[in-house]
């Protein structure tokens, strides 16, 4: 569950910087929030995400199938 909540927030985070990006103009926070480290950071957190989804539901099945 860790695994995904830290996915989670990491895309949180880059959502809230394009938000914020978008009211307060700032050019500095548009360069930063089209730039490639926030692309890349944006993809490990969806790959983060997803592994710590599919961890929970495998864990979720062991406890279910006994």
């Amino acid at each position: 569950m860790y695994i995904f909540l830290a996915g989670s927030i990491l895309l949180a985070s880059i959502i809230g910087l394009f938000w914020l990006k978008d009211e307060l103009e700032s050019p500095l926070l548009a360069r930063i929030a089209y730039s490639e480290i926030t692309a890349r950071l944006a993809l490990a957190g969806a790959a983060i995400s997803a592994i710590g989804l599919l961890l929970m539901i495998g864990e979720f099945m062991e406890r279910w199938t006994g």
